[in-house]
């Protein structure tokens, strides 16, 4: 591990993050501490909008065990492990290699990341 690299612990992502209008999401301390907006495509939109009717989400837009904290990493990691194993796929898929693959695919298509 690299000298004062902290792994994150949460996944922390409020409400307020989406920004429908602009069809964006914030990203708060992200990848090196940074703050930066990601694409919102409208059928995530749709998406979150349903899961928000049913889930009615308070601080967090997907809370963890304890609704005052966000959902931990690990419990992200186990939900696309388990995905994984359901879909069948015998390579190695985690969050990060699913944020690698998404950037990797706007750098192709030309987009500054």
């Amino acid at each position: 591990m690299l000298p004062g690299y902290e792994p994150a612990r949460s996944a922390a992502l409020r409400p307020s993050a989406i920004d429908s209008k602009r069809m964006l999401i914030l990203i708060t301390a992200g990848k090196g501490g940074k703050d930066r907006y990601v694409m919102l495509s409208p059928r995530l939109l749709s998406i979150l909008r349903s899961y928000w009717c049913l889930a009615k989400p308070r601080h967090w837009l997907f809370p963890g065990r304890n609704p005052d904290d966000p959902v931990s990493v690990g419990t992200l990691q186990e939900a696309c492990r388990k995905a994984r194993q359901h879909a069948g796929l015998d390579k190695q898929v985690t969050t990060h290699v699913l944020r690698h693959s998404f950037a990797t695919h706007l750098y192709e298509r030309g987009t500054d990341t």
